[in-house]
């Protein structure tokens, strides 16, 4: 008995053109093809060859799609004819219709180019365009919600985030009534004024006039709004932030921390537990968050909610662990590539709460893989809350002055390093994914040895003064293996 053959109801294409992952395509929408013909199991084995199909223009962004009609219908059989002609070397036939046919898609790309070029590309707004609604009736309100719409389709979850917040900060202290020809310099430093009365730091102003700076830009682009961004936002405080110097807790302090981490116990001078079971396992587990966010090379809680054990972490026998900073990998891959070596204390952290190591699965069992990037922002704030209330009940228990954040991680790795008097300032900056190292030459040097990164970050928890210099070598060489001490013992005596 002959195999049966499912018919392949997925059309093919007339012409196409990919941009920046936007994929046009002239093609025939079979959605709705009437079936005539099922298997048992209810599969389509055959259609209706005669029905006529709509002619359409489909767009596919991140799996995506949208479907643009050209006004004209095909029946399947004809639109095979046709797309076997056109692929045809030789002399075609009917080439008067598909001349015609492909002429929508020509229209269609210098539109699908401008707008991804100026990053406000979505399928709403080419759906608006091709259905003729224009910026005749656009507001800055809604150049706002379209380029946030855009970064939501390309995945950019966080970047929309932060428009959404400004833009309805915006609205809060401007109004919903602001014309394009209203924003010039004055506009802008009358809105600077605004926030400072409200009280809003010099960072979180800086941040949101940095967000509406772009989307002036865009509107400069479009010929919406006459000028540059130059003048317009000279002098308002766009590119300041503050500073932050102070925003880190020393040696002795991140010690004590750990010491009390490791210790596990919160009670109270007569011996009595503080908090229930479950208020008391929370306690340690976001501190041993915080913790490792330090001791491993100041990553930010999104890096480190996203952390997986990777190649590189089983390549280097669990001694190492490897990232790229999500914050600045799109700019520049290699400069936010950040390996940190599993100390002894990171061991004991990984140990109380990773997942077991398997090739591809995140290190921490808080975030789940292949989720949408809105919830991903919304899981990352909620721990980074999370963090800030219970660091605030250890510094109270401990009798700290400061209230540190999950942002003191990062600054606090910085500092005692620096301050350690014994760490390069380039090893810092690579380790925090600050480097900016262009040069081919450095794509082929591979990262610092681990007995190095070891004797640096042993300065997070030690003051340089203590550190017993034998004490440390042989703790050192405990962490090594066989094959890594004959290498350094090599390395020694040369």
């Amino acid at each position: 008995m002959p195999k049966k053959v499912y018919m392949f109801t997925d059309s093919a294409d007339l012409a196409n053109f990919n941009y920046k992952g936007v994929y046009v395509s002239l093609t025939i929408d079979t959605r709705k093809w009437a079936v005539t013909k099922r298997d048992k199991d209810g599969r389509p084995i055959e259609h209706d060859q005669l029905q006529e199909l709509p002619i359409v223009l489909r767009v596919t962004k991140d799996s995506k799609r949208l479907y643009l009609p050209v006004g004209e219908k095909c029946t399947w059989n004809n639109w095979l004819e046709m797309c076997k002609h056109e692929q045809s070397t030789r002399v075609k036939t009917d080439s008067e219709k598909r001349t015609q046919l492909k002429k929508h898609i020509a229209n269609l790309k210098p539109i699908v180019y401008e707008m991804t070029d100026a990053g406000t590309f979505s399928l709403a707004k080419l759906k608006d365009w091709y259905n003729g609604i224009s910026d005749d009736n656009a507001t800055i309100y809604s150049i706002w919600d379209e380029i946030i719409q855009a970064k939501r389709d390309e995945g950019k979850a966080g970047t929309a985030r932060c428009n959404v917040d400004v833009r309805n900060r915006f609205i809060s202290n401007m109004g919903k009534e602001v014309a394009f020809s209203d924003i010039d310099q004055k506009f802008i430093q009358k809105w600077v004024k605004v926030m400072e009365k409200k009280g809003l730091c010099v960072t979180t102003i800086g941040i949101s006039l940095r967000t509406f700076r772009a989307i002036v830009n865009v509107c400069i682009d479009r010929k919406l709004i006459k000028g540059n961004t130059k003048e317009m936002f000279k002098d308002s405080g766009y590119n300041k932030m503050e500073n932050r110097k102070t925003d880190f807790l020393d040696v002795s302090t991140m010690r004590q921390l750990y010491e009390f981490w490791e210790k596990g116990e919160a009670k109270d001078e007569n011996g009595n537990e503080l908090y229930t079971l479950r208020e008391k396992n929370a306690l340690f587990r976001y501190l041993g968050l915080f913790l490792f966010m330090y001791l491993g090379d100041g990553q930010n809680l999104a890096d480190t909610l996203r952390l997986e054990y990777d190649g590189w972490y089983f390549a280097t026998h669990g001694k190492q662990l490897r990232f790229l900073r999500h914050k600045t990998k799109e700019r520049n891959k290699d400069a936010s590539e950040v390996i940190f070596p599993i100390t002894p204390e990171i061991k004991k952290i990984l140990d109380r709460y990773a997942n077991e190591p398997k090739q591809g699965q995140r290190v921490f069992p808080i975030m789940k893989q292949f989720i949408s990037p809105e919830k991903e922002i919304w899981v990352i704030q909620r721990y980074n809350r999370y963090i800030r209330e219970y660091m605030a009940k250890v510094a109270k228990l401990l009798k700290m002055e400061q209230l540190p954040t999950s942002t003191w991680a990062r600054h606090s790795f910085a500092t005692n390093l620096n301050n350690s008097g014994c760490v390069p300032r380039e090893y810092i900056s690579d380790s925090m994914g600050h480097s900016t190292s262009g040069d081919i030459t450095s794509k082929y040097i591979g990262t610092y040895p681990l007995a190095k990164m070891l004797e640096y970050n042993a300065y997070l928890l030690k003051d340089p003064k203590s550190i017993d210099s034998k004490a440390a070598l042989l703790e050192l060489l405990k962490g090594m293996s066989a094959e890594e001490r004959e290498a350094l013992i090599a390395e020694a005596s040369k």
